[in-house]
């Protein structure tokens, strides 16, 4: 028996140049629109594990929160106060955020901290979208407490893959069973989610209102 199959996956990885490049600018920080300061810090510094390093608890000038790092000063991320909310159309701009324990261990930490699903997680791509392509990561896209969309991106390894490959071949066709035989990637047969040999698929909790579509 041959060894199983290697993909050839677009993971981004660190650019080392040989020279430096030099573009129009450089990266500082992103920004999020927040109306309550202690809310947003709270909530952004649980997901990201940045530490608050503004040191007035209502922002500089009443306006600015700044997480990242003090000793020397790096703030990677500011919270930006305003009045409202964000209304119903998507942002223009949004960060994407590596679980450090999967997917739907973080949706339900960030549900319990005040955010919310937007888009249940599902695998990208999805089998048999892009022709023989397999799928690479897994993805769900969120909300903060005050609208704001962000993405928990978890990159599969060669054996989630090779797992998904062989259920989509057993006639897996749903984003529950794709995603039930990533999780389980010893398996050497596919399994229907709710048999008594599948992990239970991932649904969110139903005072979330995931929009359709």
């Amino acid at each position: 028996m041959g060894s199983p199959p290697t993909f050839d996956r677009a993971r981004p990885v660190p650019n080392q140049p040989e020279t430096p490049l030099h573009g129009i600018g450089t990266y500082r920080a992103t920004v999020i629109d927040v109306n309550d300061l202690a809310k947003g810090y709270a909530f952004w510094s649980a997901v990201t594990g940045l530490e608050v390093i503004g040191s007035d608890p209502e922002g500089w000038h009443r306006r600015f929160g700044y997480l990242g790092r003090k000793d020397p000063w790096r703030h990677q991320l500011i919270l930006q106060v305003v009045e409202s909310r964000k209304g119903e159309n998507p942002n223009r701009v949004h960060i994407d955020v590596t679980p450090n324990e999967g997917i739907d261990e973080a949706i339900s930490r960030i549900v319990a901290l005040g955010g919310s699903v937007k888009k249940p997680p599902s695998l990208y791509p999805r089998p048999g979208s892009h022709g023989d392509e397999p799928p690479i990561i897994d993805w769900a896209v969120m909300q903060d407490p005050f609208g704001n969309e962000f993405c928990l991106v978890d990159d599969l390894t060669d054996a989630q893959i090779e797992a998904v490959v062989r259920a989509t071949d057993a006639g897996a066709s749903t984003d529950e069973e794709w995603r039930a035989a990533a999780h389980n990637p010893g398996s050497r047969r596919f399994n229907p989610p709710g048999s008594a040999s599948s992990p239970p698929p991932h649904r969110p909790p139903s005072c979330i209102a995931v929009p359709s579509g």
